[in-house]
């Protein structure tokens, strides 16, 4: 029954469809398609823009077009839409009606493809964004390499150019090499000679010295034996160091096959207040012979200090000695009985003293940062000659050239200064280069000097250039130097407790000695063979320099240094 029912429905729906198609088919057709052109213009207004945008993605990826295969699909895809376009008015033409089924399907193809199309122009769009900022990157990365390239191509031509200059320089030193070399050749062998002579000489010279030793030290003895033997009558004494009246002996030095296997004397026995320490054997015998027979006045005094200064000034003997002495340690000092002469240089505190090569003009440093010159007279009047200005700071160690011109002084204020106080008493130079105080100067010669400092360093400087040539890096403050010979071998002592031989012709140490206490003063006698060391102990040592051993301590309870430097 209700399959019946629905046929029935189906049949009269069916029927009125049929009537209205009859009645209603053209205008029906004409509204589809109507329909159908507003859609087609819709398309086409769609089409344009899309082609609009896809001319504009040619315009900006110009660079990009090999890897823009989607602009063939949309190609593709514009060819069978105009194909579709056309198939559809074909079909509308030669058939007259569509099915608006068939109309509504087709519509919702091309919507579909529309779509499609829209995203694939998205897609195209990013990927051409994308593809632009890589382009600009690699543009700006492309500039950069440029610009380095650049930068290294000059740089490379700079050092071309520097190599070829070196180049030609090499070749040249090459060839001035080659013409020196034959003659550095017979200068090494005639060096050779001279050396081999040299040791020659030294051997038989050091016989002769060693022969004239023996006897020097063969005549001490005998006249030590009979002092000693008169004053063991008077006084029981075994020490090693006695006293007859005022006259003190001191016993002479061994032989040099005996020399140094004994230990240092100590001579802790010494009074205070001695004045003079003779240099010369044979003069000093004769002479304290005669001042034993006639008997002095006793009194007490400081040998230590007259040891400093006998080795400060040099020993030198009032006669011209025509014989060659082996050594100036002597044997008998005599007791000053008063004070030749005192004045007041300053109202602050003098800090060093020197003599000139003549003896006639002293010359004190003060801490008033001034350099003072005193004529000394014969019978020991002195006179103030002048005053030398300019330093900026207390003046710690003072020194004369040769020819008696020209005075060197070391200040507190990291500078040396060199006056002139002759006619023209000025401020010759200073010189700069020290980052701590300077302890000590000397003059080398006529055109060098050389200063020790605070700083760890010893700077030899050039007088006529006016700078330092030579820094010699000591590695602890340098409190005192002496000059050994006219080559410039440069003796110091510093506070780590060693004495240092520096070699002339080379930037470096030659010789340490290591001792038990920072040295404050070094001096050594006319021979320049055996040096005098201060050390902050309040000992003495006498050292040989030929065998680099201590030869004598000497020592005194009372004698105590305040000072790194004295």
């Amino acid at each position: 029954m209700n399959i019946i029912n629905l046929n029935w429905k189906s049949n009269i729906l069916s029927q009125l469809k049929e009537q209205n198609c009859q009645q209603n088919g053209y205008q029906r057709l004409i509204e589809t398609y109507n329909h159908i052109l507003e859609n087609n213009s819709n398309l086409q207004n769609q089409c344009f823009k899309l082609e609009k945008d896809v001319n504009h993605l040619r315009s900006i990826n110009t660079d990009l077009e090999k890897k823009a295969e989607s602009c063939e699909e949309l190609e593709y895809i514009k060819n069978k839409l105009e194909k579709a376009n056309e198939e559809v008015l074909t079909n509308l033409r030669e058939k007259g009606e569509v099915s608006d089924m068939k109309l509504a399907r087709e519509v919702l193809r091309l919507n579909h493809a529309l779509n499609d199309l829209n995203e694939k122009f998205t897609k195209e769009e990013i990927k051409a964004q994308q593809y632009k900022t890589e382009n600009d990157e690699l543009h700006e990365t492309l500039q950069s390499t440029e610009y380095h390239l650049n930068e290294v191509l000059q740089t490379n031509e700079i050092l071309q150019e520097e190599f070829q200059a070196l180049q030609n320089k090499i070749d040249q030193l090459q060839i001035d090499y080659n013409k020196v070399k034959p003659a550095c050749l017979e200068l090494e062998q005639q060096l050779e000679t001279a050396q081999r002579i040299n040791k020659q000489i030294e051997d038989e010279l050091l016989v002769y010295k060693n022969q004239q030793a023996a006897m020097h030290d063969y005549e001490n003895a005998k006249f030590l034996d009979k002092c000693q033997k008169k004053v063991e009558v008077q006084k029981q004494d075994e020490g090693n160091i006695f006293f007859d009246d005022d006259v003190v002996f001191i016993p002479s030095m061994k032989s040099s096959s005996d020399l140094y296997q004994d230990p240092c004397v100590n001579s802790n026995l010494f009074g205070d207040g001695y004045d003079q320490i003779c240099n010369s054997y044979d003069e000093s015998l004769n002479r304290e012979r005669k001042s034993i027979a006639q008997g002095l006045s006793n009194g007490g005094g400081k040998l230590l200090t007259n040891l400093v200064r006998k080795f400060t000034n040099g020993m030198h003997n009032n006669s011209i000695d025509k014989l060659y002495r082996t050594s100036t340690n002597c044997s008998i000092a005599s007791i000053p009985t008063r004070i030749k002469a005192s004045w007041n240089c300053t109202d602050l505190e003098v800090y060093a003293l020197q003599f000139q090569p003549s003896g006639s003009i002293l010359a004190t440093g003060c801490s008033d940062k001034m350099v003072h010159l005193w004529e000394i007279s014969s019978i020991g009047q002195q006179e103030k000659y002048c005053s030398l200005q300019g330093s900026q700071g207390a003046i710690n160690a003072l020194d004369f050239d040769n020819e008696g011109c020209r005075i060197l002084a070391g200040c507190s204020g990291d500078k040396a200064y060199i006056w002139s106080y002759g006619e023209q008493k000025t401020l010759k130079d200073t010189c700069t280069g020290h980052q701590g105080v300077i302890y000590t100067c000397k003059f080398i010669s006529g055109t060098k000097l050389v200063t020790g400092s605070a700083d760890r360093t010893i700077k030899i400087w050039d007088i006529y250039g006016r700078k330092c040539i030579q820094t010699l890096f000591a590695g602890s403050k340098c409190h005192d130097l002496v000059i050994l010979d006219a080559a410039g071998t440069i003796i110091s002592g510093h506070y780590d407790r060693k004495i240092r031989i520096w070699d002339p012709f080379a930037n470096n140490c030659r010789t340490e000695l290591q001792y038990d206490a920072a040295i404050t003063s070094l001096s050594f006698n006319d021979e320049k063979r055996t040096l005098l060391a201060c050390f902050k102990d309040d000992t003495l040592k006498l050292i040989d320099l030929r065998q680099n051993k201590t030869i004598y301590t000497f020592s005194n309870a009372r004698s105590q240094l305040d000072r790194d430097s004295s």
